[in-house]
Parts: C-alpha cells; sequence; structure tokens
C-alpha cells in the first residue's frame, strides 16, 4: 500500500478521472435498486484493473448491471442488441465451448491455399478493452486455462507466441461458486466478488424494483463517448506502480495490520476465505484504490493526510470471502483496533 504523501499526490494527479469514474458510478445506482454494493465493486475493479465476479442465482441483473456500465462508457450500444463493438468482448461459455469461439477460428481459406494457419480474429476476446463472460465456471479446462494467462499476464498464448492483450477490465457472472477441483484455481484470481441478491419482499422494494426494471428492460439509454476513462485509468495505474518503491506503508502501522490480522485469522477459522498471499497483496492495492475514490467522492483537501480506514478494512467482508456467512461478517465487523 502506498503511503499517505503519495495518495495525496494521486488525487491531485487524477482527480478528473476519478471524478468521472465516480459519475458513472452514480448513474449505475440510479439505475438499479439495492446495488450498491455491487455498483461499487464494479468501479472498484474498473479502477484496479482487476477481474470481478458477481454471484447470484438467475434474473438478479448481474450481466444487465455489466452491460450497463459498457454503455456508459460507450463501448456498447444497449439499444441495440445485434451491434459490435471491438472494444467489447461477451459470451456465454458451457462445458462444450471450443477456444475458436473466443478467440477466433482459423480460416479454412487460408489452409487449403497453403498459406498457414491464419486465426480470424476480429472482434475476439483478446482484441478487446471489456470482456464479460457469463456462466464462466461452465468452461473446459482448455479454456480456463487461456483464461487464467488473460487474468494473470494480461497476455494471449497462440501456437508458441505469446501476444499481449488489448483487455483493461474482466467482468464474470456465476450462479454458484465451485467447490473444488482446478475451478478453484481462477475462483482465487477473482479478487473482488460481490454476491448478488433478489430484492426483499417488501412494498417499497418490490415497488421500485418495478419501477426502475421496467426502465431498464423497455427504455432506451443514451450511450455517451467515455472510452479514454479505461485509458486515463490506466496512466494512474502506471503512476502508481511508479511510486511503489518511493513511498510505501511502513510495517509500523500496527492499528492497520492488527485489522488485516483479525480478518484473516476470523475468515481462516470460520473457514470463509483461506486468503491466500496473492489475495492478500491484491486486497491491500484494493484498499488503496478505494482510498482514492473516497478521497475524491468526500471532497477531501489533498493537503489532509489520507490514511487508510474502516470503509477499505470493509471490502475485505463484503468482497474478499470465499461464502457469505452472516456470522461471520458480524464478527469481523468488531475490529478490534481503532479505525478512521
Amino acid at each position: 500500500m502506498l503511503g499517505p504523501d503519495s495518495l495525496k499526490s494521486l488525487v491531485a494527479n487524477h482527480k478528473n478521472t476519478l471524478k468521472l469514474l465516480l459519475s458513472v458510478e452514480s448513474l449505475l445506482k440510479a439505475r438499479f435498486i439495492g446495488m450498491d454494493v455491487h455498483v461499487r465493486a464494479l468501479i472498484l475493479a474498473v479502477a484496479c484493473g482487476e477481474p470481478l465476479l458477481l454471484v447470484g442465482p438467475p434474473g438478479t441483473a448481474k450481466s444487465r448491471l455489466i452491460r450497463a456500465f459498457c454503455g456508459a462508457i460507450g463501448v456498447l450500444d444497449e439499444n441495440d442488441a445485434a451491434s459490435r463493438h471491438d472494444s467489447y468482448f461477451e459470451y456465454l461459455l458451457t462445458p462444450f465451448t471450443e477456444p475458436g469461439e473466443l478467440f477466433g477460428h482459423y480460416d479454412i481459406a487460408a489452409l487449403h491455399e497453403r498459406r498457414g494457419m491464419i486465426r480470424l480474429e476480429e472482434g475476439m476476446m483478446q482484441n478487446a478493452k471489456v470482456v464479460f463472460l457469463d456462466e464462466i465456471f461452465n468452461a473446459s479446462s482448455a479454456i480456463l486455462n487461456s483464461i487464467l494467462s488473460f487474468m494473470n499476464e494480461r497476455v494471449f498464448h497462440d501456437r508458441g507466441s505469446v501476444r499481449p492483450v488489448a483487455m483493461h477490465c474482466m467482468f464474470a457472472a456465476t450462479n454458484d461458486v465451485p467447490r473444488g477441483g482446478e475451478l478453484r484455481a481462477i475462483y482465487d484470481r477473482f479478487v473482488i466478488r460481490s454476491w448478488v441478491e433478489n430484492v426483499r419482499d417488501t412494498p417499497e422494494e418490490i415497488g421500485d424494483l418495478i419501477q426502475r426494471g421496467w426502465l431498464e428492460t423497455y427504455g432506451t439509454h443514451q450511450t455517451p463517448n467515455l472510452t479514454s476513462l479505461l485509458d486515463k485509468l490506466a496512466d494512474l495505474r502506471r503512476e502508481i506502480r511508479g511510486l511503489t518503491r518511493a513511498d510505501t506503508i511502513k510495517r509500523d502501522n500496527q492499528t492497520l495490520l492488527g485489522n488485516l490480522s483479525h480478518l484473516v485469522k476470523t475468515a481462516r477459522q470460520y473457514n470463509a476465505s483461506a486468503v491466500s498471499n496473492r489475495r492478500l497483496v491484491k486486497f491491500s492495492y484494493m484498499m488503496t484504490m478505494h482510498r482514492l475514490l473516497r478521497a475524491v467522492e468526500e471532497g477531501a483537501e489533498t493537503d489532509k493526510p489520507l490514511t487508510i480506514g474502516r470503509p477499505e478494512l470493509a471490502l475485505f467482508w463484503k468482497h474478499l470471502l470465499d461464502s457469505v456467512d452472516p456470522m461471520v461478517i458480524q464478527k469481523m465487523e468488531k475490529l478490534p483496533y481503532p479505525v478512521e
């Protein structure tokens, strides 16, 4: 994690970009009922460049939320389902999905003409800035191995060659999480997870759902041109990488480290998550990015020290666990050290 000085510098240098991202968040929150937590998870994933996994039963607007975000930044036309945009790739995975469906099939004519194996990859996953894979855990092992390289190294392995991919952010959705085997490896890579549920059976929530859901289902939506937002966020992440050696948080921050230790210990004790080393390091990055968003959201002055506080620690029990258990979350909310 970065220290207060670097956090202040980042807010000052990228305030307009963060404000633009927060404006997209406000737009999405206004469109979806009871999904503020999931919208913030999506915004945080886009800011961090980390993959987001939405978990929940069918009909809870998981796919709709992702498409609404893509429409809001201009990489998808929500009003024309048949339209294609090279910056966006979406696919529903099944056990029978073949690699060519994601990465492009080979040109049969070129093979007949002995011009070699040429992949028809226009509009395919490796060329998209935003990738959405629905029912991701239905995929075969061959597909999952390719996806892992996308998520980890942001590269595409193609018959011995390795190429960087255009992807800025990846979204995935599932009705259920894997319980074991090779699927756990890819599940662990989804650092940010959000558990979506149906609305509660109260007149107020059902009324709000019907009102907003009607507009979502039968209305039309404007598609602004905010595709540059993804590139601006990439600039922010590059600056963070440049600052990492110069100003990192000190190990003597016992309040923060004590709270993190409490959260990890509770998660492991109740089998809510093993909290792998990889996920813990990436969680520190999530907290850093969330603090930047919160500083801009609250209008904090850049001369005021910015420190990681309870809103950042709360991301642990909201988006880092393998499953949702109210009892475990209740124990985590009782942090043992004072926080901001």
